[in-house]
């Protein structure tokens, strides 16, 4: 019954269309920046940089809607101790970067939800400390891999 399930799941997203007619407005949870990359290019020079520099970690890669955008999952090292010292409930909070790939009408995106979003839905000052330490080195990576602001 879960492969069925599974698979109509699949079928129903891949005939959804990349766009739609109505345009999202975006909340403050969210970080967006404009690429010059393909999605498949944005996901290797992560991979790349994440692979020359022990302070990040990958966690997760996955194609999303047929190969069409690439999600990641990558930890800033650092933050885990935040994390942990929190109360290890938070672990689940983990890793903080959420990062999607993709094309919206002939243009590459990269989209991140903000780390912030952890004090959010756990207030507690380690977190907020995490947070401020993380922010910086999460715009100073996509600034050095991108050379967007």
């Amino acid at each position: 019954m879960n492969t069925i399930l599974k698979t109509l799941s699949v079928a129903a997203l891949a005939g959804l269309p990349l766009t739609t007619g109505a345009k999202a407005e975006v909340s403050e949870h969210f970080i967006i920046h404009e690429l010059e990359q393909t999605p498949q290019e944005a996901a290797m020079l992560i991979r790349d940089f994440i692979a020359m520099d022990d302070e990040w970690s990958l966690n997760g890669d996955f194609e999303m809607m047929g190969g069409a955008a690439v999600g990641m999952k990558i930890c800033f090292n650092a933050m885990r101790g935040y994390v942990g010292a929190a109360g290890l409930h938070n672990l689940a909070l983990m890793p903080c970067g959420n990062i999607a790939f993709y094309e919206e009408n002939g243009q590459s995106y990269l989209s991140m939800v903000d780390v912030g979003y952890i004090t959010t839905l756990s207030p507690h000052p380690s977190l907020e400390e995490g947070v401020a330490m993380a922010r910086p080195a999460y715009a100073a990576m996509f600034t050095e891999v991108f050379g967007v602001e």
